[in-house]
């Protein structure tokens, strides 16, 4: 049986002069390789969240603008799996620092030329594909409607699988130290998903429009004051946003999703990254209820009845 893929976050740290990080690894599954700075994700914390604490544990850095760009696939010595989400990030502040136990070694490269040091492959593979040549930037990525509509589904259906292995008196239990039920994840998932794909055609309609993110702090202030929703009525909602969502990626053309669109921390983004970030967004809440389930879990060892 093949091992369990364990959740990691990968830092893609890019100067002003376009090189990239590489730290070499002392010890763990990856000992002696050459890799972007990455971190395990633990249980009760999301990926970004994991981000923001290797850039102040582990480098001594205060994190800057950061963006989801890719998810990696890495296989460690021992046969070790992880799936890595990677974020470009910029404009961090402070003094690179770390201990010789977390990273032995480090060093700025052209990610196109990263020379003959120990990379992982996957890494290598990644940085190859990831930068345009010339300028050495975060690469134009070549959407199409097909493959971000099959992301979509693959991401969901994770996200419903792990949403179905509760038993149904236990969906809109709160087991999430921020207060969530799964059914809450759900609801989230509909509502952002909602939010991002009618932003982003709004952007398109209106040029020169700056991308206003979704406040998931907002949104958890007025979810908490509102009834527990029925739960066919919240999967209904779900169905009909993605229904809505891949109709109009269908009668989008490719020269759309390849569009840039203002944002206000990193500049301009793809618009087919904004709906790639729907699929990395249920990603992330799969993991969230995967971690309420071991709290469910806990819970029922510990209760004598």
């Amino acid at each position: 049986m093949p091992p369990e893929s364990q959740l990691a976050t990968i830092a893609v740290m890019v100067r002003e002069d376009g090189k990239v990080l590489l730290v070499r690894h002392p010890i763990g599954p990856f000992a002696g390789k050459w890799s972007m700075p990455l971190i395990g994700v633990a249980d009760h914390e999301t990926a970004e969240v994991a981000l923001e604490r290797m850039f102040r544990d582990m480098m001594h850095l205060e994190p800057g603008p950061f963006e989801f760009l890719d998810t990696l696939y890495l296989a460690g010595s021992g046969g070790e799996r992880f799936i890595g989400n990677a974020f470009t990030c910029v404009d961090w502040t402070g003094d690179l620092r770390f201990s010789r136990e977390v990273f032995d070694d480090a060093i700025w490269v052209r990610a196109n030329a990263p020379g003959g040091i120990d990379l992982l492959p996957e890494v290598r593979e990644f940085l190859a594909t990831a930068f345009t040549e010339d300028t050495g930037v975060v690469a134009a990525v070549q959407y199409d409607a097909l493959t971000l509509t099959a992301e979509l589904a693959g991401a969901r259906e994770q996200f419903i699988a792990a949403f179905d292995a509760f038993p149904v008196e236990m969906r809109a239990e709160v087991l999430d130290e921020g207060g969530w039920s799964p059914l809450d994840a759900l609801v989230h998932a509909a509502d952002a998903e909602a939010y991002y794909i009618a932003e982003l055609r709004r952007c398109m309609d209106e040029p020169g429009r700056v991308w206003i993110p979704f406040n998931g702090g907002q949104w958890g202030d007025m979810h908490r004051l509102r009834p527990v929703e029925d739960e066919a009525a919240v999967r209904e909602r779900l169905a009909q946003v993605r229904s809505e969502t891949e109709s109009w990626l269908r009668w989008t053309g490719p020269d759309v999703l390849q569009a840039w669109v203002n944002h206000p921390e990193r500049g301009v983004v793809q618009a087919g990254s904004r709906v790639a970030k729907v699929a990395a967004h249920d990603r992330e809440h799969t993991e969230q209820i995967r971690r309420m389930w071991q709290t469910a879990t806990i819970r029922a060892a510990l209760d004598p009845n």
